[in-house]
């Protein structure tokens, strides 16, 4: 008799490779499952922490509210639409959009970047609202816990108009436009705004450089003891805050319309008992004037009198803002700016 061996099976084999076929697609197929389970759990999370942190600001006189909600941006962002958004500070200030669209970091929902599409209103205490419509308008908000927040807004093409009970806006419109707002050490907080391709509606000495014409404006300021610019309306804050002595120092802030150009070398300002800016600054001031026509105020009186005399029409001086009015010098160039 003679012993065959039985022939080797070829099942096995045959089975390992099809598994290790399948091997890509189940891997792939685990890991989108466990990718969208952690999406909608971290959309959860970016939920509870947005409702979170509107309470905690509305306990800190703060208010951010809305009236619709959607996230979205699954797979790869984690998106917010707002409805009838507000954001609103203690002293009155405000800033509500009919749509808002924002996007934040999904473990930091306190750092927002925001575009409003169809603009925004802002509020001001004891002047009414603006609305502001243009081509692009957007936002940056982070660091809510300091005073003041980090608030950085840029636009373009931006058209500013008033309510119709509303007092006047200094800007009537701007081609490009930027404002940042930074917290300091010991208790600062700076300011900085630039306006470019500008129309504007000043008054005093600043409409007269301004005129009717294209401006391009820069103003960065620092102010002091904001901790204590806080109150139940924006009088009351300011006045707080003055009486902590708190004061606004100007650095690098200038307007150019056409030729004419004024700029703020340095200075401190503070305010006084009836909301206008009392204090000093060192500016310089360049208005060519036309000697064919009437000279009707100082800036120009004092620019005639260089240019008839072969100077450069340069006026380097000290303004004053002393009871309520401005002076260039010894010449009254018309009431002090109001903050409130």
């Amino acid at each position: 008799m003679t012993h065959s061996d039985a022939a080797p099976s070829r099942k096995a084999p045959q089975k390992a490779r099809r598994s290790r076929l399948f091997a890509p697609f189940i891997l792939a197929a685990l890991v989108a499952g466990g990718w969208s389970y952690g999406w909608f759990w971290l959309r959860g999370q970016a939920e509870q922490k947005m409702d979170a942190q509107a309470a905690d600001l509305k306990s800190r006189g703060y208010d951010l509210s809305w009236s619709g909600r959607t996230f979205h941006g699954f797979p790869f962002r984690m998106n917010v639409d707002l409805t009838d958004a507000r954001v609103a500070e203690p002293t009155g200030w405000a800033v509500r959009a009919p749509v808002l669209k924002g996007e934040a970091a999904i473990f930091d929902v306190t750092h927002w970047v925001l575009v409003a599409p169809q603009g925004v209103v802002l509020t001001r205490p004891e002047a009414g609202d603006v609305a502001i419509t243009g081509q692009a308008l957007r936002a940056s908000i982070s660091h809510i816990k300091e005073y003041p927040p980090r608030i950085s807004v840029e636009g373009a093409g931006l058209t500013f108009t008033p309510a119709t009970d509303a007092k006047p806006f200094q800007l009537v419109s701007a081609d490009g436009m930027q404002l940042h707002l930074r917290a300091g050490p010991d208790d600062q907080g700076a300011i900085f705004f630039k306006a470019d391709g500008a129309k504007t509606a000043f008054t005093g000495l600043l409409g007269r450089i301004a005129q009717d014409k294209t401006a391009s404006m820069t103003l960065e300021t620092k102010l002091s003891h904001v901790s204590a610019l806080r109150g139940r309306n924006w009088e009351a804050a300011v006045k707080g805050w003055s009486a902590a002595g708190g004061q606004i120092t100007f650095e690098q802030s200038q307007i150019l319309a056409g030729d004419a150009e004024g700029k703020a070398k340095s200075g401190v300002l503070s305010v006084d008992s009836e909301g206008r800016l009392t204090g000093d600054l060192e500016v310089a001031i360049k208005e060519r004037a036309d000697l064919s026509k009437p000279i009707r105020t100082p800036e120009q009186a004092l620019a005639a009198a260089a240019q008839a005399m072969g100077r450069e029409p340069v006026i380097e001086a000290s303004l004053h803002f002393r009871d309520g009015r401005s002076f260039l010098g010894i010449l009254d160039t018309g009431p002090a700016p109001t903050v409130y």
